[in-house]
């Protein structure tokens, strides 16, 4: 049965690379043929069977290529309507369009152009005009490559540039193996680091599967911060899942995943082991997926089953719950190394020798150590103090380096990054980046005078009493650590009316489910108030609680409480209220809306819901547009926040400008998770960067003023962070409150000292561990990232230029119509995609359906658009500009050029010279035989090879028939003048004769073509230094990967410390062959010209 194709037609068919023309039919088969230039008219063929093959009809305005049987030129031309089997093509510099059959037209296919020098050669230029847009479009393309080192997310994402951030981001994104732990102090912005990975993973796979794990309360959080920052959105084709700790049920459908970001990890290992059901559930997530990121701000703390924990979901191999003990004795071989690590001091020089030999005994078959450790103590006199005091920052240094070689050698797991708060808030002068900021803290004041009455203060201290008197009757005394919790418990919920204090009683009572939950109970709390034993005057404390608060003392403790906030909250823009857990934060919003009618109040509670909770921190935290209208005291009214214990963890607060307490948690970590939602990165417009003011509602005669006092000056929680202290504090909190049993609120304020001493212990422990596990400085062999994408977005309007110019309707533009319109301060342009710019309409068609639109509406300038949230950024990573970019590399036209050009200086014979644009990149071949799947890790790859030589790009000139490249600065800034069709005159394929004769014919003219870009490669050492500028690449990047070789063989040599060590070697075995391609790096010929220098021709005038 005849197919119904036949030679000549054009076809399309699935997964074919454009639309190709049937060179042959074979019974039910097609051989398809692919045309590249005019070059390689039949550059590649398929055989695919007829019933896969459809017909092509070429839209209006298709760029085609005819073969004029008459002349035998090429000539290039676009459909202006198809009465198929002919088509009218318009050619260029005619008036008419020409009826072509079908069959002699050619389309190009969707692939790069191989060779413009072809191109050129075979006659297929263009107008010059095109060369003018396309090429600095390209330079500025490949300029941003080079500024992220290929990771285009890094200035598509709407985010400020930080060092840390970016290095964190990259040192996963450059990693084949993409599984981390993302572990810096709290504040310094995990979530920035995380969102970078995100963004690129969709961008290498833009069908990617990514699932997001986070607590129930941060879910719509993340999901607007993805959206916002790094427009997960923009991805017509790949899903973004956002699920919660709270739903393990739900995590089996998400074993698709190519990534899974799990945020507040350590919530989910703490006091686990292999056999717990959620746990279990989460290795089965994290163990399918390719790609991991864990985010916790706590495992260097963390007990070593925790530390397990974590990194067997990095690497169920290499930490298998087997061989718990052996990672547990890693551990504490561990703690002795950061002992003694943390002896080598430069302000002590005597004890210098002794620790150097006790590091020695832990780090056996260290050479590198072994060439360190010398240098340190040869500054050293024979008494071991130092020789001559001149040298002291020599020492100081040694000292440093010395100990960042044992930091970055020695850390449990290279797959963790930690930075340290002290290092990232410590101000470079020498950059020219943003510094990272955060509010930081300050002491709060006492709320209502510190002498609130409270039912609920009067009864607990009556319980207090009571309670301790008879455990020393029935001497029960040894059970005070139950007791004492119970009243942890209890004074958390003092503060305000006194109903949550009565429910948690209720609860311990009369087992009142309704109460427990009114009362905001956890189950670590509901386990606890009912697991002591009930003694009988508990029962009538209750009974008579009930009936003062029914007397209308609950109306009289909520009006006092009103009566404290009004002034305060009537001066600040922008207030959050902790209610703590319980009805309090819900009551109080219904308090101060009836009082306050004109007023915006919002509220986070778990009563509210989570999508009207984060509905009500959008609207409190949203920028008010400026009225100019408005007088002084309406221009910024006060904006109130109700929040209760859904909003401690992970919500952002930052936009404070006071925060109030009115109640204080038991636990001095679920305290320092609610000062983390202030004390973080600034909303500069809101607030500025300094802190919050605080203020505290307590009585300071009472429990809850001097557990306030002690949270003060002993936990010193408002001084500075405690994230790190998680477990001391955990460990001695049962103490604390059981010497407020046995004392009262004096037993917690006489606790001050030894506090604030065991703290002091515990920090300088967690400094030495931590200066062992965190970030020393950069990977052996990068360059620094952050500056140069700061110093690329300096000059911002080179890409808008180069973008618009492209783009635009300028006669070399490609007439991609837009608009441009301000919002909040911000320039944005809008590009229309159902217009039809002069692309081919197929080509346009299937590039067009991976670009949204919100994606092609975006702003230049960075700074304006992170001043308007949710603004996109025309940066490579952005669909639209992907799109240009894939049209550029795509689109034959401004490829090949060639015209003469007036100089009117010149005398003499015609001068033509040859033009080479190239691009020169490091070749990564020889590293991507030493790991699997190329595919997957040539993104991984190409990121560490453009670290060590960023790609950039060339212009070399070359006369023709001269064995040197034009240097001469006069001639090169004549010839790098942009084409002007009023001066310069195209050789069209009606003059292309004139160009061929100049060099004797089309064999002479190919000959000096190539042999030009022959000399232009071979120039390029002298020309641009290339050979040079490769050289102290590479000398730079042995001397560093000199070191990472060392530091990789003293891993293996202290496998009883470590467990990672043949990775470790691999990686550096892929950096060594990185190096290598330095030697012989890529040079591609993006473009060539060729330019005849004419003086003033004689011509003649027909009479």
């Amino acid at each position: 049965m005849p197919s119904g194709f036949a030679v000549g037609h054009l076809v399309e068919f699935k997964g074919a690379p454009g639309i190709g023309r049937v060179g042959a039919v074979n019974g039910d088969t097609l051989r398809i043929d692919f045309f590249e230039s005019v070059a390689e008219p039949e550059v590649e063929s398929r055989t695919v069977p007829a019933t896969a093959c459809r017909h092509a009809v070429l839209q209006r305005e298709t760029r085609v290529f005819w073969r004029n049987p008459n002349t035998g030129a090429w000539l290039a031309g676009r459909v202006q309507m198809a009465q198929r089997p002919m088509y009218f093509v318009h050619f260029p510099n005619t008036e008419a369009d020409l009826p072509v059959p079908e069959a002699e037209l050619r389309v190009r296919w969707d692939k790069p152009v191989r060779d413009p020098l072809q191109v050129l050669v075979s006659g297929g230029n263009e107008s010059g005009y095109f060369h003018n847009t396309r090429l600095p479009l390209l330079h500025n393309l490949v300029g941003q490559r080079a500024a992220s080192a290929s990771t285009p997310a890094l200035l598509s994402s709407a985010v400020e540039i930080y060092p840390h951030q970016i290095h964190a981001a990259l040192t996963v994104l450059s990693d084949p193996v993409q599984r981390y732990l993302l572990a810096d102090e709290v504040g310094l912005g995990k979530t920035i680091q995380a969102g970078y990975v995100i963004r690129q993973t969709l961008i290498d796979n833009p069908r990617a599967r990514v699932t997001v794990l986070t607590p129930e309360v941060l879910r719509r959080q993340w999901r607007s911060e993805m959206c916002e920052k790094f427009f997960i959105d923009d991805f017509v084709d790949a899903r973004v899942r956002f699920t919660s700790h709270e739903t393990p049920e739900k995590w089996a459908q998400y074993h698709d995943s190519e990534l899974v970001v799990v945020d507040e990890a350590h919530d989910l290992v703490h006091d686990v082991d292999n056999d717990d059901p959620r746990y279990r559930e989460l290795c089965a997530l994290a163990h399918t997926a390719p790609k991991l990121l864990l985010l916790s701000a706590t495992p260097v703390t963390a007990g070593p089953t925790a530390h397990l924990a974590l990194l067997h979901l990095l690497d169920p191999a290499l930490y298998g719950w087997e061989n718990r003990d052996a990672f547990e004795r890693r551990h504490a071989l561990r703690e002795i190394l950061a002992d003694r690590v943390s002896g080598l001091d430069d302000k002590l020089p005597p004890l210098l020798p002794s620790t150097i030999d006790r590091i020695r005994d832990v780090i056996p078959e260290d050479p590198l150590f072994e060439a360190l450790a010398p240098q340190v103590l040869d500054l050293l006199d024979e008494y071991d103090e130092l020789a001559d005091d001149a040298d002291a920052p020599e020492l100081a240094l040694r000292v440093e380096a010395l100990r960042a070689h044992i930091s970055e050698t020695y850390r449990l797991d290279r797959r963790v990054i930690r930075h340290r708060r002290a290092r990232i808030l410590r101000d470079d002068e020498e950059s020219d980046l943003l510094p990272y900021v955060v509010r930081g803290r300050v002491r709060p004041q006492v709320l209502g005078e510190g002498s609130l009455h409270s039912l609920a203060s009067e009864t607990l201290r009556t319980w207090r009493r009571y309670t301790w008197d008879h455990l020393l009757d029935e001497s029960l005394d040894d059970r005070q650590t139950e007791y004492g919790l119970l009243l942890g418990i209890l004074t958390s919920r003092l503060g305000g009316p006194s109903t949550d204090f009565l429910d948690a009683m209720r609860w311990r009572v009369r087992r009142d489910t309704q109460a427990a939950t009114r009362a905001g109970l956890t189950d670590q709390e509901r386990e606890l108030l009912v697991g002591a034993p009930q003694f009988a005057h508990e029962v009538a404390l209750v009974e008579r609680l009930e009936a003062m608060l029914d007397q209308g003392g609950l109306k009289d403790e909520m009006d006092e409480l009103v009566h404290a906030l009004l002034p305060l909250i009537s001066k600040a823009a922008r207030t959050v209220i902790f209610a703590g857990p319980g009805s309090l934060a819900s009551e109080l919003t219904a308090e101060l809306s009836r009082r306050l009618p004109g007023t915006s109040i919002a509220e986070h509670t778990r009563r509210a819901g989570s999508e009207a909770s984060n509905q009500a921190v959008d609207a409190w935290r949203a920028q008010r547009r400026k009225n100019t209208r408005a007088t002084r005291s309406t221009e910024n009214p006060p904006r109130i926040l109700v929040v209760d214990d859904s909003a401690d963890d992970g919500l952002n607060l930052q936009s404070a400008d006071t925060a109030v307490h009115l109640r204080l948690p038991w636990s001095p970590n679920r305290l320092e998770q609610r000062l983390g939602r202030i004390d973080r990165y600034p909303d500069f417009e809101a607030t500025g960067h300094d802190p919050a003011d605080q203020f505290v509602l307590a009585d300071t005669e009472e429990f809850n003023g001097a557990w306030l006092t002690l949270l003060q000056d002993g936990y010193q929680i408002f001084t500075e962070s405690v994230s790190t202290l998680q477990d001391p504090i955990a460990v001695n909190l049962s103490g604390v409150w059981s010497k407020a049993l046995v004392q009262g609120p004096e037993g917690l304020a006489n606790s001050t000292q030894e506090i604030s001493a065991q703290l002091g212990a515990a920090r300088a422990a967690i400094a030495k561990f931590d200066r062992l596990e965190s970030v020393h400085e950069s990977s052996a062999y990068e360059t620094d990232i952050a500056a140069t994408l700061g110093k690329f977005e300096q000059p911002w309007r080179k890409t808008q230029d180069a973008l618009l110019m492209y783009a635009g309707d300028e006669a070399s533009g490609i007439k991609l119509r837009h608009w441009t319109r301000i919002e909040r301060g911000c320039e944005r342009h809008k590009f229309n995609l159902a217009s039809q710019p002069l692309v081919s309409p197929h080509l346009y068609q299937a590039l067009k359906a991976k670009v949204p639109s919100e994606a092609a509406e975006a702003a230049f300038m960075r700074a304006a658009a992170l001043r308007a949230p949710g603004t996109r950024l025309y940066r490579i990573g952005n669909p639209l500009v992907d799109m240009l970019a894939s049209v550029i590399y795509t689109d034959d036209r401004g490829q090949a050029t060639a015209f003469w050009r007036l100089d009117p200086l010149h005398r003499g014979e015609l001068e033509p010279y040859f033009g080479f644009d190239l691009v020169v990149e490091a070749d990564i071949t020889s590293a991507l035989a030493l790991v699997g799947n190329e595919q997957k890790a040539r993104p991984a790859l190409q990121r560490q090879a453009d670290r060590i030589l960023p790609p950039f790009t060339l212009k070399v000139w070359v006369p023709a028939g001269s064995t040197k490249a034009v240097t001469d600065e006069q001639t090169l800034r004549w010839l790098e003048k942009p084409y002007d069709n009023s001066k310069d005159h195209n050789y069209n394929s009606k003059l292309i004769r004139e160009l061929i004769d100049l060099f004797g014919g089309w064999n002479y003219y190919e000959k000096a073509a190539r042999s030009a870009n022959g000399v232009a490669l071979d120039e390029l050492e002298r020309v641009t230094d290339l050979a040079a500028h490769c050289a102290r690449a590479q000398q730079s990047a042995r001397r560093r990967l000199a070191v990472a070789k060392a530091q990789a063989q003293s891993r293996q040599a202290a496998g009883h410390l470590l467990g990672d060590t043949e990775s470790y070697l691999l990686d550096v075995s892929v950096a060594d062959a990185l190096v290598e391609g330095l030697t012989r790096p890529n040079v591609r010929l993006v473009a060539a010209t060729c330019i005849v220098k004419s003086g003033y021709r004689r011509v003649r005038h027909d009479s």
